[in-house]
């Protein structure tokens, strides 16, 4: 019989106060011109175009291949996904492809939109759907994705407009990693070219074209004039990286940008009371957290010293005097906003109790030398959190040496296995818990820091409970189990806050997505 699978996901709304803390530390500049000019009266002379405030460069315009929210932001506007989703509820909507449905446990037809071209004027079919889920799969196009569909089997052309696939084991995720993994690439093209050329000029179905991309400067785009689903608004777009966070607030207020996420909560104000400016806030899919890396040697491969440093964080100190409460706290690796949430336990601040662990772990608190690396400026007030752990740590005699990374070092470091013993990051966007905790807590997994076989083994089993009930007790057992072997230190649920100028039509979506098709001048 078949079954047809709908997922749908609660959204909580996060009680988020404004308030004031010490200056954001950076300084940088920005030497481009946006084509708009802002006038005494603060208004914008805008025409047709728009540019984003990013932190960092794509690191590939390739689609499948890197799991990375900054590259992903910036693509999701040159290719089109074969599942979307809601951007206030994350419900799974069409796409490319227009509906789908589970044949068995093994096997989901998916049918697909018709009359779709790529920027080449090439037709968008059942081909080019099963040449991106195999270009995932096949391992030599080192694809950080491949782990996540490892167990996808095949991918059958039925007809041009219809597409099967087969996996291996039973995946009743699959529908969230296509919405949440797949982008289109023009076969042909990716096959004429390779992948170097793809990747720096790509060809997708998606609203906008490739015009220029400078690396460590901008990536500009122009509107598919041709686009299914009708002309963008906004002709112009232009990604424009400005790594410092004083230097996008500076570029924001001077009318150089229009648009930027991650505002400090110590900068509300500021903007606030600039002329045509406002300010957006969203509870994020996104979740943040201290990593303790357990996949190299050294103590954190030590429960009782993970623990220790679970009860030596106070996360609520952190979270009201550094992020003024802009965010809600976690005591597990999900937040109340994923569909898997399940309570748990909380470690608690007890300082004493750390110390007591560390010493029958065999270290004395003053002999521990730790490594704790950060991004500045990826995440709400990344650097100045871990610099507030370092120093709570370091109250109970622990020495934290704090290392500041750019961004994609940050990220390489992490999939490459040569990060330090901690590291700050954030995870998402996520609706439910497969999506977190496989990608988190495997062995295999790129952004993973921790693994435990039998854990590990648990995971795998839920990840194939097609009954929901059934799936739901399972993960919620792995959940109190990562808790109960400290696989990390969950912070909170990270609230998003946004400058926008205030004549220009932009809803923060939870997936924290900038889908400039949606956007347009006032």
């Amino acid at each position: 019989m078949k079954k047809a699978i709908s997922f749908f996901f609660a959204i909580c709304t996060v009680l988020m106060l404004t308030a004031c803390t010490a200056g954001t530390s950076g300084d940088g500049t920005t030497t481009n011109k946006n084509t708009s000019v802002q006038g005494k009266d603060g208004k914008t002379d805008k025409k047709d175009s728009l540019v984003i405030g990013f932190e960092s460069d794509a690191t590939t315009l390739l689609a499948n291949w890197d799991v990375n929210y900054i590259t992903t932001a910036q693509i999701r506007n040159i290719y089109d996904s074969v599942i979307n989703r809601d951007p206030k509820t994350g419900e799974l909507t069409p796409g490319l492809g227009v509906s789908w449905e589970n044949i068995d446990d093994l096997t989901w037809r998916i049918k697909l939109r018709e009359g779709v071209k790529f920027h080449n004027g090439a037709d968008f079919n059942a081909d080019a759907v099963k040449f991106n889920i195999d270009f995932i799969l096949d391992e030599k196009n080192g694809s950080f994705y491949r782990s996540r569909w490892a167990n996808v089997k095949e991918v059958k052309v039925l007809s041009p407009t219809e597409v099967e696939i087969i996996t291996s084991k039973p995946f009743p995720n699959l529908l969230q990693y296509v919405a949440s993994d797949l982008l289109i690439m023009e076969p042909g093209y990716v096959k004429e070219v390779g992948n170097d050329v793809a990747a720096k000029k790509p060809v997708g179905t998606g609203p906008y074209k490739l015009t220029d991309w400078v690396r460590d400067n901008h990536l500009k785009l122009e509107a598919n004039e041709d686009y299914w689903q009708g002309t963008p608004n906004i002709k112009k777009l232009e990604f424009r990286y400005i790594p410092e966070f004083s230097a996008r607030l500076s570029a924001f207020l001077s009318g150089e940008i229009d648009l930027f996420k991650n505002i400090p909560v110590d900068s509300i104000s500021e903007i606030e009371n600039s002329a045509n400016s406002k300010i957006a806030d969203v509870a994020s899919s996104r979740i943040n957290y201290l990593a303790l890396n357990t996949l190299t040697e050294g103590p954190m491969q030590d429960i009782r010293v993970r623990k220790a440093i679970n009860y030596a964080v106070d996360v609520d100190e952190l979270l009201n005097s550094i992020l003024n409460g802009h965010g809600t706290k976690m005591t597990g690796p999900l937040s109340i906003i994923n569909s898997g949430y399940t309570e748990t336990a909380d470690y608690g601040y007890d300082p004493d109790k750390a110390i007591e662990l560390l010493k029958e772990a065999g270290y004395e608190p003053k002999d521990l030398s730790l490594t704790l690396e950060t991004p500045r400026g990826r995440y709400p007030m990344d650097s100045h959190v871990a610099q507030g752990i370092a120093s709570q740590l370091q109250k109970i005699g622990v020495e934290v040496n704090v290392q500041v990374n750019e961004w994609g070092t940050h990220l390489e470091k992490i999939q490459n296995r040569k990060v330090g013993d901690m590291y700050i990051l954030g995870w998402g966007p996520a609706y439910e818990a497969q999506s977190t905790i496989e990608n988190l807590f495997t062995k295999v997994a790129p952004y993973s820091s921790f693994y435990d076989e039998k854990i590990e083994e648990h995971i795998y089993a839920a990840n194939e409970i097609f009954d929901e009930e059934k799936r739901y007790e399972a993960f919620e057992k792995v959940q109190h189990e990562l808790v109960e072997a400290a696989a990390w230190v969950p912070l909170w649920q990270q609230a998003d806050l946004y400058a926008i100028r205030e004549n220009l039509n932009f809803e923060p979506r939870v997936d924290e997505y900038f889908h400039a098709f949606d956007m347009s001048w006032k």
